[in-house]
């Protein structure tokens, strides 16, 4: 993603990871000399979508989540010819391969990922974009359905499902919001396994003050399967309060397997100011999810 400044938000560290320029070989042929728990099955490095379906920015998940980005550190020529699956919408839209380096146009004061053109992009991601990109056939993306696509009856039952989930999560320590209800922001349905599904949402609260207007911002996933006669049950949670303007935003951005033999896992953007912290959460099992991995902080 391309770096924008209109409002100041919260720094990184100073430190600085570097990375080794590999041989010009396969995808999996990068050195880096700094390690985070990423899972290596996912490839050495993904993509996210850039200032046009055509650009990619290429995220080094083993790039320390406190070090502070500097593309110009990170050497991606190595990539130049890999295959790539572009996934948007829970599925594969296209298939690319890098063909170049883009320079990065950011003031000064900003930081992002380094950028690579993309040849091969087909042509109906204009309708349907894509927003991640993994080596071709690491992930096997997973679909689901957002409560905004489905019938009416549907979507009014998914959003009371939400809400009610939402008014169980523990730790609800804004008092002055406490009774007020919950608006779901995002919310999508996906199969786990059979008979197993789940659902991953964002809900908010306001509290409209004049002079200081607050939100709550609650992330969630909920699994519901033959053990939970038919109701979701509360899997994960992260709570947030605080100012509109500064307020951190969850976006989904894939529903995928690593293999196919493995649980599911979800790739998220937090979006925070003008800035964006990817992570990937993983499910260890029946209602258990963590955050495996976080990307350090890049934008204004």
């Amino acid at each position: 993603m391309g770096a924008a400044c209109e409002r100041p938000a919260p720094r990184p560290g100073n430190d600085t990871a570097t990375v080794s320029p590999p041989p010009p070989a396969g995808v999996d042929s990068v050195a880096i000399d700094v390690e985070a728990p990423w899972d290596s099955s996912a490839g050495p490095v993904f993509l996210t979508i850039g200032p046009n379906a055509t650009v990619g920015a290429v995220v080094f998940p083993a790039v320390a989540a406190d070090a502070e980005v500097d593309a110009s550190k990170l050497d991606v020529r190595f990539l130049k010819g890999a295959p790539f699956d572009l996934i948007g919408n829970g599925r594969v839209v296209s298939e690319a391969t890098v063909s170049a380096v883009v320079p990065l146009d950011a003031p000064e004061e900003c930081t992002g990922w380094p950028l690579v053109q993309l040849a091969g992009v087909s042509g109906d991601t204009a309708e349907r974009p894509w927003v991640v990109g993994f080596a071709r056939g690491r992930l096997q993306p997973v679909g689901y359905d957002s409560i905004f696509a489905l019938s009416s009856a549907d979507s009014s039952g998914l959003a009371m499902e939400v809400a009610r989930i939402a008014s169980s999560v523990p730790g609800d320590t804004v008092s002055e919001m406490r009774g007020l209800p919950y608006q779901v922001r995002r919310a999508y349905r996906f199969s786990i396994a059979s008979g197993s599904d789940g659902v991953v949402a964002e809900v908010v609260r306001t509290l409209n003050q004049e002079a200081n207007p607050t939100q709550e911002h609650l992330f969630l996933l909920a699994e519901r399967d033959s053990t939970s006669r038919g109701r979701y049950e509360l899997a994960y949670s992260e709570r947030a309060a605080g100012g509109e303007e500064t307020l951190e935003s969850t976006e989904l951005l894939a529903v995928g397997r690593l293999g196919p033999s493995r649980d599911v896992v979800l790739f998220l953007a937090r979006y925070l100011g003008d800035g964006v912290v990817y992570a990937m959460l993983e499910r260890m099992g029946g209602r258990r999810w963590r955050v495996r991995w976080s990307s350090p902080y890049v934008g204004c």
